[in-house]
């Protein structure tokens, strides 16, 4: 739940799409931060949905295209509920596959390695340096990085 939460918080929802606020661009975004339909199909500009359509693809999105790589993650089970939170809302907004990449070495590394006590600092690593959308991704780290404290 916690981490459903943080994504609710920052997400927010919308129920007419958007273009991403960095690219402003694709990826386009509908619901609750949602990229892709059900079916996989990316989204357009111009589309509306349904405040349902938009908590059952929430749903969707979370139990068939996070979780289960997500759980891939060294020591998955042995995370609490707030830390496993924190991380379904880091790979939701950076990708369900952030672990291993190697455009995620520090975050990968600590957790990897499980040093627990630096994922909090780590995360605040992912928040775009520079850019019109930094502060509101650091705010976000930081909310996921308390929680993952909550541990």
């Amino acid at each position: 739940m916690v981490g459903i939460n943080l994504i609710k918080t920052f997400e927010g929802c919308h129920l007419n799409s958007y273009p991403d606020p960095l690219t402003k661009g694709p990826p386009i975004t509908i619901g609750w931060g949602s990229t892709k339909d059900f079916d996989g199909t990316p989204f357009k500009l111009g589309r509306t949905i349904t405040q349902k359509y938009a908590d059952t693809l929430l749903d969707f999105d979370l139990k068939n295209r996070f979780l289960l790589p997500l759980s891939k993650i060294p020591y998955w089970s042995e995370m609490n509920e707030n830390q496993q939170g924190c991380l379904l809302s880091f790979a939701y907004n950076l990708g369900a596959g952030f672990y291993g990449s190697s455009d995620f070495n520090s975050i990968t590394r600590v957790l990897k390695n499980k040093e627990w006590d630096k994922v909090p600092e780590a995360l605040k690593l992912y928040r775009n340096s520079g850019t019109n959308v930094e502060k509101g991704l650091l705010r976000r780290r930081i909310a996921e990085g308390d929680a993952w404290k909550k541990g």
